[in-house]
């Protein structure tokens, strides 16, 4: 429907109305579209990346570039990485306001039990385990785990293992959505499950703009 003009207002009145229109209506778009803009929610910050800022002194750097990027949680992969430098990287994301989560990798191959999966996470705000525990642990596993650790579970599965997810017990539960040619189908489960959705910096990552609202993880952090 088209724009009428008042009477009394004259051509310039009718350009000048016409003209503060279609700047709102733009700016309105705009509001409309960052509205609609995926929410970062974490990364994470792999043994090696760990052991670079750490021998760098730049822990602090990384987490700051890391909360500049709007996202929340950090996932760190302690797994060899001594006491000293454990307490500084959750210390440092903490010092810039990022929730220090410590990411339990591969835990089947060291053989760990439940009670050294806690010990591993000493230093964080949460613990996650991911695909590698769901298809070595049993349900049972999980549920121990929610009884000895008082702090959040971030729970991280491949889409295939949908049927794995524990009915209660995660604090959040994010779906990997690391193939291309998959990701439609992933959005999908991960709407189902009320779960974040986590995307591969190699893979997925430039698909952001897909996510409309969803909130996201990036696997790996790659710098601004």
């Amino acid at each position: 429907m088209g724009l009428r003009c008042r009477k009394g207002l004259g051509v310039a009145g009718c350009r000048s109305l016409a003209t503060a229109t279609a700047v709102g209506l733009a700016a309105a778009l705009v509001l409309d579209a960052a509205a609609a803009q995926a929410a970062p929610n974490g990364t994470w910050l792999s043994q090696p990346q760990i052991w670079y800022y750490a021998s760098r002194q730049s822990l602090n750097g990384v987490m700051a570039d890391i909360r500049s990027s709007d996202f929340k949680v950090v996932f760190l992969d302690v797994r060899k990485v001594s006491e000293a430098m454990q307490r500084e990287a959750a210390q440092a994301a903490r010092r810039q306001g990022l929730m220090p989560v410590v990411w339990v990798q591969s835990p089947q191959y060291r053989g760990l039990r439940i009670d050294e999966l806690v010990a591993e996470a000493r230093h964080g705000d949460g613990i996650q385990v991911d695909d590698h525990f769901f298809a070595h642990y049993s349900l049972e596993d999980f549920y121990l785990l929610r009884q000895l650790y008082p702090k959040p579970i971030f729970c991280s599965i491949q889409p295939f293992q949908a049927s794995l997810v524990p009915a209660a017990g995660c604090n959040q539960l994010d779906v990997q959505c690391y193939s291309a040619r998959q990701f439609q189908p992933c959005l999908k489960l991960a709407d189902r499950l009320g779960a974040v959705v986590s995307l591969s910096s190699e893979n997925t990552l430039k698909y952001r703009s897909q996510l409309g609202e969803r909130s996201f993880n990036t696997f790996l952090w790659q710098g601004p």
